[in-house]
């Protein structure tokens, strides 16, 4: 994750207090770096999980009964989409002018649960064995995941530039001749 308005310093600080109050502190940032320049603070990072048996972790979206994971699925150190969700709420609540920029997603204060909820009806398994995020954990759903039957919207995924950017250049190339 990319994270504008925020010091490494105070992300370790919000993780921390996150893991520790929610997740037995099982929680932890495992990759990262401060990228504060003149612009202001920023940086980067990547959220795991100490213990793969320990609240937090994410089993494997492949499909289940293949592990002694969540739901039956392989365990990972990854951090689940709930870990996710709570770390960055707190992060927006410390920090309101914060915007976080993820692969599939762009954040602010004011945007976040409703784009976040949205991204937790993506697909993350396969097309043969599909799962959403929140399916590859044992976290309690009913605090996150509102009652609504509709897919995302466009305009909460973060568009896929380099493919704009060619669709651009093709219909100005096809417009010249």
């Amino acid at each position: 994750m990319f994270v504008y308005g925020v010091s490494f310093i105070d992300i370790h600080r919000v993780v921390r207090d996150v893991s520790d109050a929610l997740y037995d502190g099982n929680i932890t940032v495992r990759t990262g770096e401060d990228r504060t320049n003149g612009a202001g603070p920023r940086a980067t990072f990547t959220l795991r999980a100490n213990d793969t048996t320990g609240l937090g972790a994410k089993g494997s979206s492949s499909a289940f009964g293949k592990g002694t994971g969540p739901k039956g699925r392989r365990r990972t150190i990854s951090a689940c989409w709930h870990t996710h969700y709570d770390v960055l709420a707190e992060l927006f609540a410390r920090f309101p002018a914060a915007r976080v920029v993820t692969k599939i997603a762009t954040y602010t204060a004011s945007t976040f649960r409703d784009r976040a909820l949205e991204t937790s009806y993506l697909n993350v398994g396969s097309e043969l064995f599909p799962a959403t995020a929140p399916d590859c954990c044992e976290c309690d759903h009913t605090d996150y995941v509102d009652d609504f039957d509709s897919a995302p919207t466009s305009d909460a995924m973060r568009p896929d530039t380099d493919v704009d950017y060619f669709l651009y250049e093709l219909d100005r190339v096809l417009a010249e001749h």
